[in-house]
């Protein structure tokens, strides 16, 4: 799957960046600031190897929390166990696995 840029939810647009030291700074493979509309992802780096499959689930699954925020489902959004299972189905639904 190639990750865009940028792209809209309810007519906001979100930005998508990469950090090589999210992992570090937030101990997570990605971050949805709700604040900034914008979705960072971390980056491979020597310490942390990242695949191709991983980087897509975890943009996937920061998208959900996004789509949930925006949608005022504040509190699906920050319940990781359904935002999780929701996004690993629709990893499964887009056929992207490796």
């Amino acid at each position: 799957m190639v990750i865009p840029k940028e792209f809209k939810l309810f007519n906001q647009i979100i930005k998508v960046k990469y950090s090589r030291t999210l992992i570090d700074k937030k101990k997570a493979f990605g971050v949805w600031e709700y604040n900034k509309n914008t979705i960072t992802l971390q980056q491979s780096t020597r310490e942390h190897k990242l695949t191709e499959n991983q980087i897509t689930q975890t943009f996937i699954h920061e998208a959900v929390h996004a789509s949930l925020d925006l949608m005022g489902h504040h509190e699906l959004s920050n319940n990781e166990i359904f935002v999780s299972t929701f996004s690993n189905l629709m990893h499964q639904l887009i056929g992207d696995d490796e």
